[in-house]
């Protein structure tokens, strides 16, 4: 698909790979809407036809990206769901699922160590590192399926799971993800090439697919039916224009304050304030591509329609299920929580469900926390600043506990007494949230150490220095009368 996309992206300035990255992502369009004329309007189908259609179209968008290279997908595929089949012939779950994240955990850091270059690369690297946490999840989810009773999962996926807990949970990873049987191979297949899920996630589980594949809108009213379509439509396109502005702007903006231009020496002649904020600001569009990445993805995720979370209250549907992003949220958030809860959100969703609930051997939320985000450091690749800014993060949270701890009673009783010092306070606060996580994502996006050296050298490495200011000063400072007597 070269020699079609190379010429285009010369006419429009964008490289090829990342040309036929958004273009993958939008070919998602069209096949959701040859689904739902196909199999949702009216016409009767069977489950192997729809789910044959899914596996067709995913393989096809697959090779249309990744060429001779998808072979990577269909072998890890194979691999994982034969080691599935033997754990059942062995009686043995267990055994089964390790060899799984094993497998799929060596093969992707075989990729990254053969593969990976200086650069930030657009390869079928990108697709196996989407598909690891995938068939990671799936081996998870057959392995918790062991002890459910095979007589309540004849027709369905599992139907309950393992001592989960009552709140309400995220439509990606609900109570019936653990798998009491194996599924055939061609969903397995269909589900882990989802068209619009394969390339940049977003993360769901094989559950969720089965229970969209089984809906056929066949038993849902006329006014539900015109009620579904509307809200679809209007989230569809809600997504691709959000989508469409991040990416326009990282293409024009974005271009002039890119992560390169910290290394040039026309950036080193600047005064340090506006060496700090250009450092910000090339920061802040680095997390921009990624949001319209998967804007673009959410939106053809919501045209196939396993986005679909429900009718609210006030009977409207609801298809914001599989957002990997929050845009509203993310722009004003005032806590590095808001930005984890609204940013790559369902591959957190993941790592909290696979990851960080399974490392509670460790006795320490902070020491799970840390374990879930060296596994992301290490799933993202060999890159040092990989692990350096996942370490930031986690330093980054534990400063901002500090803060609330020892700022927040101060400040409480003035800011709910005037609302100029809540709005300024709160202007404060988005600051230092978007400086922190912009300032940490540069070393993420300029990838090797010494590029990172040469762009924090330039505004003194302030992002750094903060930290050991603010935890070792906790340490030593003493303690507010009112935390000695909430002690007390």
């Amino acid at each position: 698909m070269s020699l079609v996309l190379r010429p285009i992206a010369y006419v429009i300035g964008l490289p090829e790979p990342t040309l036929r990255l958004v273009t993958t992502v939008l070919l998602g369009y069209p096949c959701a809407s040859a689904y739902k004329k196909r199999y949702l309007q009216g016409t009767n189908s069977t489950l192997e036809e729809r789910n044959n259609f899914i596996l067709m179209t995913g393989l096809a968008l697959n090779v249309f990206f990744n060429g001779f290279e998808a072979y990577h997908s269909l072998l890890t595929i194979a691999v994982t769901y034969g080691l599935c089949y033997m754990g059942d012939q062995i009686n043995d779950r267990k055994l089964a699922a390790t060899g799984v994240w094993v497998f799929n955990a060596v093969y992707l850091l075989l990729a990254y160590y053969f593969v990976q270059t200086n650069e930030y690369d657009i390869t079928w690297t990108m697709t196996q590192c989407v598909l690891c946490l995938r068939l990671m999840g799936f081996g998870f989810d057959y392995y918790d399926g062991r002890d459910l009773k095979k007589s309540d999962t004849k027709e369905k996926v599992g139907s309950a799971a393992v001592n989960k807990p009552s709140a309400p949970l995220p439509l990606s990873f609900q109570a019936d993800t653990p798998l009491a049987t194996l599924p055939p191979f061609s969903e397995v297949l269909a589900y882990s090439l989802f068209p619009s899920a394969f390339l940049v996630g977003p993360q769901f589980s094989f559950s969720l697919y089965k229970k969209w594949l089984n809906d056929t809108h066949e038993n849902i009213t006329m006014a539900e039916a015109e009620e579904r379509d509307r809200a679809q439509l209007l989230y569809v396109y809600r997504s691709a224009i959000l989508g469409t502005i991040y990416l326009l702007l990282q293409q024009t903006i974005g271009a002039v304050y890119s992560t390169s231009y910290l290394l040039t020496k026309e950036y080193s002649s600047l005064g340090f304030f506006n060496r700090l904020f250009t450092l910000l600001v090339a920061g802040k569009f680095t997390y921009n591509k990624y949001i319209g990445i998967w804007l673009l993805s959410e939106g053809a995720n919501a045209s196939y329609g396993i986005s679909y979370e429900g009718m609210d209250e006030e009977g409207h549907a609801k298809y914001g299920g599989l957002a990997n992003s929050d845009p509203a949220t993310y722009e004003t958030a005032t806590s590095i929580d808001h930005i984890i809860s609204a940013f790559n959100i369902n591959t957190n969703l993941w790592s909290k469900y696979y990851v960080f609930k399974r490392l509670k051997f460790l006795g320490s939320k902070e020491l799970s926390q840390f374990g879930t985000l060296a596994f992301l450091a290490i799933w993202h690749g060999f890159h040092s600043m990989y692990f350096v800014t996942f370490l930031l993060e986690f330093l980054y949270v534990q400063c901002e506990l500090v803060f609330r701890k020892r700022i927040s009673p101060i400040v409480e009783p003035y800011i709910k007494k005037n609302e100029v010092y809540y709005y300024a306070w709160k202007f404060i606060a988005w600051v230092s949230c978007q400086s922190c996580i912009t300032y940490a994502v540069v070393g993420f996006d300029l990838l090797k150490f010494s590029k990172s050296w040469q762009a924090y050298k330039n505004v003194y490495f302030l992002g750094h220095l903060i930290i050991p200011v603010i935890l070792v000063g906790n340490k030593f400072l003493p303690k507010p009368s009112y935390l000695t007597k909430k002690k007390a």
